[in-house]
């Protein structure tokens, strides 16, 4: 197994097509959630070994509103919306290469931890771990050589406190390959 890595280790240096294709990148994004009223916002860097393939490190901070709501016989439901703070890691794949406008598919998983909302009918704060996979995928905006923008959706499923999270943010934003 280790033959194998270090064999395309060295046909990755030694190829200077496939090498010249190697960079990394560093990028920012921010957007509303689905379903649930809030917003996101992320940052991260990413290595590509190819033009078509990235692997992607973010840090992530969704905001979700609190919300009541009756059912008209005087009864009502809650839900309380938090604070996530993830660490995530995903692969991108860009079927078309990243030197011209195209989409882009990308899973991933995320951990980290969320703050549910205080507020008067949620009066407890507490702190919950979190643990989520997601997929989704976008399209990427070639700017200059080294400059593109992107748009995404994804949609997280996981769990916090026992409970299912889902969780659907949409973004837009820049990223920068050196």
């Amino acid at each position: 197994m280790r033959d194998i890595r270090g064999l395309i280790l060295l046909l990755c240096v030694a190829t200077p097509s496939f090498a010249g294709a190697q960079s990394l990148t560093l990028q920012g994004s921010g957007g509303p959630t689905l379903v649930d009223s809030g917003y996101s916002f992320a940052g991260g860097i990413g290595y590509s070994p190819t033009s078509v393939l990235t692997v992607l490190f973010d840090v992530e901070r969704t905001h979700l509103s609190s919300r009541l709501s009756s059912d008209g016989r005087g009864g009502f439901s809650g839900f309380r919306g938090g604070t996530l703070t993830l660490g995530s890691a995903h692969l991108r794949v860009t079927p078309f290469g990243r030197d011209r406008v195209g989409p882009y598919g990308l899973v991933g998983f995320a951990a980290g931890v969320s703050h549910p909302n205080v507020n008067e009918t949620f009066a407890n704060p507490v702190t919950n771990d979190v643990r989520a996979i997601f997929f989704g995928g976008g399209i990427h905006v070639p700017l200059q050589e080294r400059l593109s923008l992107f748009a995404d959706g994804r949609i997280m499923i996981g769990a916090e406190a026992g409970e299912l999270l889902a969780v659907a943010p949409i973004r837009a934003g820049v990223a920068w390959r050196f």
